[in-house]
C-alpha cells in the first residue's frame, strides 16, 4: 500500500490520474476535488453530526483530494486526513489548504486516545491488512470515539455463479488489484467483534445500490439531537455549511417529488395501454 514512487507504484498518480477515469470511468482527482463537495461528502457530514458534533477532532484514512476534510473543517471540526502518495497529499494540501500526513497509518507516530472519529470512506476494501489497520484506528480513538465507514456491501451469495444471476450489477466490484476484501453486513459485524468494537449502526448509504454505510464504536454509541447538531455549525464558517446542507435537502426533496410525479405518469400510461388494448378486443371481438 505504501507509496514510495509516485510514477510507477499502483496508487500513485496514474492511479488518480488515469486508472480511475480511464479503466472505471470515474472522474479524475481534479473532477472529484469539486464534485464530491456538493453530494457524498454532504452526506457524509449529515450522518457524522449525528453522533460527533464540532469541534470533535477526526481523521480521513485514505482523504483523496481532501474535500471531505475540507468541509469537516469549514463546519468547525478538527479534521486532519492521511494518504499513501506523496502527490495527492501535496495537491490535497494545495487545494482545500488542509493539514494531510502520508501514510500508511502503521508508520506513524500519533498519540493513542485522541481522536472522536476515524473516518474510512471507500477505504476499507482496499487494505492488505484490514484488522490490523483497523487495530490502530481504534486504538487511536478516545474511549467514547467511533469508525464512520463506507465500502462495497457484498450480496449474500455463495457462488459466483449465484452472484452472475442474482446480482450482475455488482460484478463492477470485483476488481482484484484494488478490492482485496468485500464483506457482506454480517461479515463487517463479525469483523469489528473480533476486534471489541460490538457497537455498530448502520445508515443509508450515498450509494444504495453497492455501498454499506455504518459507524462502530468500542462504547455504546449515543446520538446528538437534532437540535444540538444544527447549533453545533452556526458558526461564521459553519453557516456557509448549513447552507449547502439546506440546499441538499431541498433538491433531495424535489428529485424525490419528480420520482413520484414519473412513477404515477407511468402507472397511468400502462392503466391506459391496458384500457386500450380491452377496447380494441372488444371491437375485434364484435366486428367477427
Amino acid at each position: 500500500m505504501k507509496v514510495t514512487d509516485d510514477e510507477a507504484d499502483f496508487y500513485g498518480k496514474k492511479y488518480w490520474l488515469e486508472h480511475q477515469n480511464k479503466d472505471l470511468g470515474f472522474p479524475n482527482i481534479f473532477q472529484r476535488a469539486k464534485l464530491d463537495l456538493t453530494d457524498r461528502n454532504l452526506h457524509w457530514l449529515r450522518t457524522l453530526l449525528k453522533y460527533k458534533a464540532p469541534p470533535s477532532k477526526v481523521l480521513e484514512l485514505g482523504c483523496s483530494h481532501g474535500s471531505f476534510v475540507a468541509l469537516l473543517r469549514q463546519a468547525g471540526y478538527e479534521a486532519s486526513g492521511m494518504e499513501m502518495s506523496p502527490w495527492v497529499v501535496e495537491y490535497a494540501q494545495e487545494t482545500f489548504d488542509i493539514p494531510v500526513l502520508v501514510g500508511p497509518i502503521e508508520n506513524i507516530e500519533l498519540e493513542a486516545g485522541t481522536f472522536d472519529a476515524v473516518a474510512l470512506m471507500d477505504v476499507l476494501e482496499h487494505l492488505p491488512f484490514p484488522k490490523d489497520t483497523l487495530t490502530i484506528a481504534l486504538d487511536m480513538l478516545k474511549p467514547d470515539g467511533l469508525i464512520m465507514i463506507q465500502m462495497p456491501n457484498f450480496p449474500g451469495v455463495t457462488t459466483f455463479e449465484e452472484l452472475q444471476t442474482a446480482h450482475p450489477s455488482f460484478l463492477g466490484m470485483l476488481l482484484p488489484d484494488e478490492h482485496i476484501y468485500l464483506y457482506s453486513q454480517n461479515a463487517a459485524q463479525r469483523l469489528f467483534q473480533e476486534l471489541g468494537a460490538e457497537h455498530l449502526i448502520f445508515e443509508k448509504p450515498f450509494f444504495t445500490e453497492h455501498d454499506m454505510f455504518f459507524v462502530v464504536s468500542r462504547q455504546p454509541i449515543e446520538m446528538i439531537s437534532k437540535e444540538d447538531a444544527e447549533k453545533s455549525i452556526e458558526t461564521p464558517k459553519g453557516r456557509f455549511v448549513q447552507a449547502l446542507l439546506d440546499q441538499d435537502k431541498q433538491i433531495k426533496s424535489i428529485e424525490e417529488h419528480v420520482k413520484i410525479i414519473d412513477e404515477d405518469r407511468a402507472a397511468r400510461l400502462d392503466q391506459i395501454q391496458a384500457l386500450t388494448k380491452m377496447i380494441h378486443d372488444l371491437q375485434a371481438a364484435a366486428g367477427k
